[in-house]
């Protein structure tokens, strides 16, 4: 049991780690970023097999990009600001969220 939840653990870490790597990738590279991001999904999903395909990309590395849609209106200053502070805190709500899940499956498994 010990082994599963490490397993998760990890898991978690390498999602909410890959959320903030790639928000700060398009703070480095804007639109190569965004552009990769784009590539990446079905608009809109047709079958199954496209929709998995948007939903691993949305888990893996979608937040930063939707954040840099909602902001895309600001100047080029303002938006690297606001989207810095956005993933300051995307990565306290990452730390909480890592803890509280982490907490209640020791509680639950061990």
């Amino acid at each position: 049991m010990h082994d599963i939840i490490q397993g998760i653990r990890i898991l978690l870490l390498c999602i909410l780690s890959g959320q903030l790597m790639y928000g700060f990738l398009i703070v480095l590279f804007e639109e190569t970023m965004t552009n990769f991001y784009a590539l990446g999904i079905y608009e809109p999903p047709n079958n199954l097999f496209q929709k998995i395909t948007n939903l691993f990309m949305l888990i893996t590395i979608g937040s930063g990009y939707h954040i840099y849609l909602r902001l895309r209106n600001y100047s080029w200053l303002v938006r690297k600001l606001l989207f810095l502070v956005a993933l300051f805190l995307q990565a306290i709500a990452s730390v909480l969220i890592y803890k509280t899940i982490y907490g209640v499956l020791k509680v639950i498994f061990l």
